[in-house]
């Protein structure tokens, strides 16, 4: 993921509620109209590895990933196990593009 990797999808207005996309299909454009200026993976292909959007006191929300998926989809690329955490270190969780690059969560689950 480097800078020329992201989209930037904007929308929403801060007097909407925020609730869960209705269409996984859809995630970037019901996250979008929830939220301004998220940044996402580049390709549709990491929409399933989406859990929502990240918030912090002070700071732009941020769409969350399942660091988890985003590797399986990796491998799902023609890659091994191996090359798809290395790029997803390097390339993707590596990068930051400003305050709304994306965060990766590793699950607990995962982990252990």
């Amino acid at each position: 993921m480097h800078s020329d990797s992201l989209n930037t999808q904007t929308g929403g207005s801060p007097d909407e509620p925020a609730r869960a996309p209705a269409n996984r299909l859809n995630i970037r454009e019901e996250l979008s109209a929830l939220f301004d200026g998220l940044l996402f993976l580049n390709g549709t292909e990491f929409d399933p590895a989406i859990m929502g959007v990240a918030e912090r006191i002070g700071m732009n929300p941020v769409v969350a990933y399942d660091q988890a998926k985003v590797v399986q989809i990796l491998c799902g690329m023609n890659m091994t196990e191996e090359e798809a955490a290395e790029f997803f270190e390097f390339n993707i969780l590596g990068a930051y593009v400003g305050d709304s690059t994306p965060i990766f969560v590793a699950l607990t689950d995962d982990m252990i």
